[in-house]
């Protein structure tokens, strides 16, 4: 992982723990795909791009919660 990955995932990290804090958000990121996550995250201030949030989807950092 280099500079500019880590520095994503710390973002996305940051980004988590924000949405986690907030019901609001989370309610407002519930059945989004990937690119209106980043969207959102950005709008909130945080900046990483689809593929880190795709690779933390994929190997289970992230996971998605059954409907």
């Amino acid at each position: 992982m280099d500079s500019n990955e880590a520095a994503e995932q710390e973002q996305l990290e940051s980004f988590l723990a924000h949405a986690a804090a907030s019901g609001a958000l989370r309610a407002r990121l519930g059945g989004l795909d990937a690119y209106q996550v980043v969207a959102i995250a950005a709008e909130e201030g945080f900046h990483f791009g689809v593929t880190t949030l795709h690779r933390a989807v994929c190997t289970g950092y992230v996971m998605r919660r059954p409907r």
